[in-house]
């Protein structure tokens, strides 16, 4: 039967609401792909896809939230998060979709930050699969593995051949992603979007190696060492507070 943490009418939304936000970040990176192989990198894809964006990033938000007040109401943790490794998952690709929203303005308004708003949504995408293959994979221990299948091969794949095929086209379109204006001053609005960028940036870089350590522990020494909530709490709290400040 039904396992009994799911019986939870928070279930029935959670999911699908988190699967519409992982979904919607497809169409915002074939629109940046599209416009690398046809060397239209403009603003147009960016504009194109405006709704799509706002409406994955919205879902995903959704889903983060309803996800964490399951996890408070049925699994008792005293907490709304407990950095799980699933939890992250579904975390990391909104760190850096959120950056993204931001910083596609001033490529809107000013003609910059081209290369970073590409990086960003091909970085939102591969986070994205990753963190599907994270949860269906089971290659990590989590409190969320209720189910897992043998497709975790082929995701991997697929993961290796989007993120070669993405740093291709990236590279061979550097050029023609150069920004038409640059910084005018370190105290600028302009500034600030880009530090605003590198904080959510790190925090994801810290928060997706935290998560996958035990898999690069067992790699080099061949024990698995998990690294729990007092590392994520540490290391990412001054970056919250720095995003606390530039807002």
């Amino acid at each position: 039967g039904l396992n009994p943490l799911l019986s939870h009418w928070g279930m029935i939304i959670h999911p699908p609401v988190l699967y519409l936000g992982f979904v919607g970040f497809v169409i915002p990176y074939a629109f940046a792909i599209a416009a690398l192989i046809t060397r239209q990198t403009g603003d147009l894809w960016i504009r194109t896809t405006r709704r799509w964006s706002l409406t994955a990033w919205l879902f995903l938000s959704l889903g983060l939230l309803l996800g964490g007040w399951w996890a408070y109401d049925v699994l008792g943790w005293g907490g709304y998060w407990g950095w799980d490794p699933v939890e992250n998952a579904s975390l990391v690709p909104w760190l850096i979709a959120t950056p993204f929203l931001h910083s596609v303005i001033m490529q809107e308004n000013r003609g910059m930050l081209k290369r970073w708003n590409m990086g960003l949504i091909m970085l939102t995408f591969l986070l994205v699969i990753w963190g599907t293959f994270t949860t269906r994979s089971g290659i990590v221990s989590s409190v969320h593995s209720f189910a897992q299948s043998a497709i975790g091969p082929l995701f991997f794949g697929f993961i290796v051949v989007m993120f070669v095929t993405s740093f291709i086209l990236f590279v061979l379109r550097w050029d023609d992603l150069s920004s038409d204006n640059e910084l005018d001053s370190l105290l600028s609005r302009e500034s600030f979007f880009l530090l605003n960028n590198l904080v959510f940036i790190g925090l994801a870089f810290i928060i997706w190696w935290g998560t996958n350590f035990p898999l690069f522990s067992e790699a080099l020494t061949g024990e698995r060492i998990v690294v729990g909530p007092p590392f994520f709490e540490k290391t990412t709290g001054p970056l919250w507070a720095a995003i606390v400040l530039l807002m």
